[in-house]
Order: C-alpha cells, then sequence, then structure tokens
C-alpha cells in the first residue's frame, strides 16, 4: 500500500543521513560534499574565481539546509537561465569568507557582485521572493565557529548585479517560506536561550525595500538545539513550521508556529507561558516529526509509555508511538495512526484500535523478540498485570531461518538483506488476537525506498 510506502521512507530518514565525497585541496568542511564541478562552464566558473582571489582559494560548503555546493546554480534574475553562486575564502585571507555572484554574458562568466562577510562558516542557503517582484533573492546564513548561532544577509538583483541586505538578525535555526499566503516569502527564524536572552522565534518580511518583523513568539526555554524543521501543510488548509527540540536532558519536545490571519498574529500553541516550554509534547524517543502516511500534511509524534512500565526509558519499543496533525480551527490533536517501533532491529508494526489501552510489549534483545501481551486489571490488582501474549515478531538471520531453529508456529513476514522477519500467533483465539493476514499487513521493515 502507498500509505506503507510512505511511512517506510520516512522512518528511513529518522535513522540515517545523507553523506557525499570531496575533491582534493579543499578544507574538512568539503570532505563530506560533492568534488569539484566539472565540465565548460564549471571550469570558467572556477576560473573566474581564481582570477578573483588573486591566488589560491579554498571553496567554502554550506553546512545545513537543502543547498550544500561551494556552487550553486540558481535564476536569480527572473530570466528563466541559472546564474551561479559561489563561497571561497583566499588563502592568505584570515577573516571572513567571499560571495560571488556570477552570470552568462557573451559566451562567458561574468561577476555580477561580490561580498565578504566576517562569518567563519556558510552555515547555509535558501532562496525566496521576498519584495514580490517575481525574482528569488538569496538568504545567506552566515554561521559562527564559537556558537551555534548564524547571522542573516539577503541578496537581490537590482539592474543586473547583485546588492547586499544585512539584517542582523541572529538565529538557531532558519527557514523561507510563504506564512501568510500573500505571494511573497517570509523568513522564519528560530533561536535557543542564550544567557539572558530567553528563546523564541521571529517572522520577518521585506517591506518598502527594508527588513520588518511581522511576529514573535516564545518558544521553549529549554531547548538547546533542534533535530528537525519541517515547513509545509500542517492541515489541509494551513501552512506553518514544526521544529523538533533537544533539551539538556536528551528529552524532545516538538513545537509548531503558524502565522493566524484573523488575529495577524504568530501563534505557538503547544507553548506554556506558566512553564515557559512546550512540556505537554515532550517525549523520551527520538523520533521526530514526519508527513508519515504521504498526505503532504506534516504529522506530529506523540509517545505513551506502555503499561507496566515506569520512570524513563530509551527502549522505543516500550511506547506507543502516535501521530498527529494539529487542527487550527477547533486548536485541538487529530490523530492520524498509532505504532510499535523497534529500532534495534529496524520495523514498526501499526496497532489496531482494539489493542489501543489493553495491549503492552516486551522486547527480549538476546532473542530479538518483540511480545505484545494482553493487559489486564482486576478488582484485586488494579495496578495490572500482563496476561497472555498476543503477537511475538522474532528477527532470524537466513541461516537460522532456513535452519529451522526455534521457528515452531512461526510465519514469514518480510525478508531484508540477511534478516528474516517472522511472526507467531500465541493465543489465536483470544478476542485480541490479530489474524496473520492483519499482522502482515500491520507490519513494516525500515528501509530505503
Amino acid at each position: 500500500m502507498r500509505w506503507k510506502a510512505a511511512v517506510m521512507t520516512a522512518l528511513f530518514l529518522l535513522l540515517t543521513s545523507l553523506t557525499g565525497c570531496s575533491f582534493v585541496g579543499l578544507d574538512a568542511q568539503s570532505l563530506m560534499h560533492a568534488p569539484r564541478p566539472t565540465g565548460e562552464n564549471e571550469a570558467d566558473i572556477q576560473a573566474l574565481l581564481e582570477s578573483t582571489a588573486g591566488g589560491k582559494m579554498t571553496l567554502k560548503y554550506p553546512s545545513a539546509g537543502k543547498y550544500r555546493s561551494a556552487i550553486i546554480k540558481h535564476d536569480l534574475c527572473g530570466n528563466q537561465t541559472d546564474e551561479a553562486i559561489a563561497f571561497y575564502q583566499k588563502d592568505d585571507e584570515t577573516s571572513g569568507i567571499n560571495v560571488m555572484f556570477m552570470r552568462r554574458s557573451g559566451g562567458k562568466w561574468a561577476s555580477m557582485g561580490s561580498f565578504n562577510n566576517p562569518a567563519s562558516n556558510v552555515d547555509r542557503v535558501c532562496f525566496g521572493d521576498l519584495n514580490g517582484d517575481g525574482k528569488d533573492e538569496v538568504i545567506v546564513g552566515w554561521g559562527s565557529s564559537l556558537n551555534n548561532t548564524g547571522d542573516i544577509c539577503v541578496y537581490y538583483n537590482e539592474g543586473d548585479q547583485m546588492k547586499e541586505m544585512q539584517l542582523n538578525q541572529s538565529y538557531t535555526e532558519m527557514a523561507v517560506m510563504d506564512f501568510d499566503g500573500d505571494g511573497r516569502d517570509e523568513i522564519f527564524t528560530a533561536s535557543v536561550t542564550v544567557g539572558d536572552e530567553p528563546a523564541s522565534a521571529q517572522l520577518l518580511r521585506v517591506k518598502d525595500g527594508s527588513i520588518e518583523q511581522m511576529g514573535s513568539a516564545p518558544l521553549d526555554i529549554g531547548v538547546t538545539k533542534y533535530a528537525s524543521v519541517l515547513t509545509g501543510l500542517i492541515n489541509a488548509k494551513q501552512v506553518g513550521i514544526v521544529l523538533d527540540g533537544v533539551k539538556s536532558t536528551g528529552a524532545m519536545v516538538t513545537e509548531l508556529l503558524y502565522w493566524d490571519k484573523k488575529t495577524k498574529t504568530l501563534r505557538s500553541p503547544f507553548y506554556d507561558p506558566k512553564t515557559k516550554s512546550a512540556k505537554s509534547m515532550e517525549r523520551n524517543t527520538s523520533v521526530v516529526s514526519k508527513d508519515i502516511n504521504g498526505d503532504r500534511i506534516i504529522e506530529i509524534p506523540m509517545v505513551t509509555l506502555m503499561p507496566g512500565y515506569s520512570g524513563k526509558t530509551a527502549d522505543d519499543s516500550a511506547y506507543m508511538t502516535s501521530w498527529f496533525r494539529y487542527d487550527t480551527d477547533t486548536s485541538s490533536l487529530v490523530r492520524v495512526m498509532s505504532m510499535f517501533l523497534n529500532y534495534s532491529d529496524g520495523y514498526w508494526i501499526s496497532i489496531p484500535d482494539m489493542w489501543r489501552g489493553k495491549v503492552t510489549t516486551k522486547l527480549d534483545p538476546s532473542s530479538r523478540t518483540l511480545t505484545v501481551y494482553e493487559w489486564k486489571t482486576t478488582q484485586k490488582n488494579k495496578a495490572g498485570f500482563a496476561g497472555v501474549p498476543l503477537l511475538s515478531i522474532q528477527t532470524f538471520t537466513q541461516k537460522e531461518w532456513k535452519q529451522g531453529k526455534e521457528i515452531k508456529n512461526y510465519f514469514l513476514l518480510e525478508e531484508k538483506d540477511n534478516s528474516v522477519f517472522a511472526a507467531c500467533l500465541p493465543s489465536p483465539n483470544c478476542p485480541l488476537s490479530m489474524t496473520k493476514s492483519e499482522v502482515q499487513e500491520a507490519f513494516q521493515v525500515i528501509t530505503e525506498e
């Protein structure tokens, strides 16, 4: 099913990150990125950079965001032709990084403007039409090696030359999107608590040639960094941004922000002013927000500790993970689906409604077995206890499966690389027991698609 493939891909992205390779002679930062450009156009760009630098230079690579190349192609003039942006540092230059903008003219690349920034690195590059002229501006986040914050500059095209607008706006995370639906993009920034400055979010726009603040909102003061930042639909008719922050305790917390057209304010519905946090959205697992079912809406994970467990545990399978979308009309969360996650063996199983509140789980790492038990309470034992086992999922090696060791009553779910995933139904007559076909439908390996 398509929704299973979408969930599988989303969960794979929770566990992996992309890496690349580099070309010889660049700084250590470049070791994570693409090789030196080749081809006639790229060679011309390289020659122009070397000529401008007046000697040896080192290309600088953005460390975050979508664009990770030191030389980026993008249409900056609105003429359906890509211009080029290059970040570099002269080898004899001890301060700052240069950015050069280039366009194709007379068959050769020519400069549209160069700028120097005192930053120690390039954090990220974003594009967006901030002033509504139909041309994308370049939003560069300049980073500092001393802390996890950056500063923002906007570069825009005017008369076939690039101009610079310095925002003097620090940030921990930045995103560019049309938040208010007016056809112009805005710049969103989120900053963690630094000294006496509490965590906050800002929404900025270009108006009459300058930057102004549209709105601001407080953020959880305990967040030290962000593990995930997503922009897009938060329900069928509202766009927003979802931040998954990490606290010093290791706990994860989700914050959601959107522009309220009626009140003309930046809303942060999960923020509690009494605790100065989004405590209701905290969890002890590392799962982050995703479009979990392929509907193009960002879903938010919330976890519930299974019965029989107490306190904090790092075992994801001891929790039920439920995914929600946020309804801005009713200011409430709407559940989309629930599942058990077993990251150690790399699979998930969706939870039928009949199990919610009536089962618990136990993971045996030695046998690589996850077992779901009925959870029962009595008048004498109101705290509850584990009843009959309803489902066991075990991960075998290919060799174990072929030899048939300890696989009595197990049926095949899926094979992946050297692993075989199989299940058994120990109590088929229990009203809470699933059928074989239901288990096979609910089970999915977390893998790249």
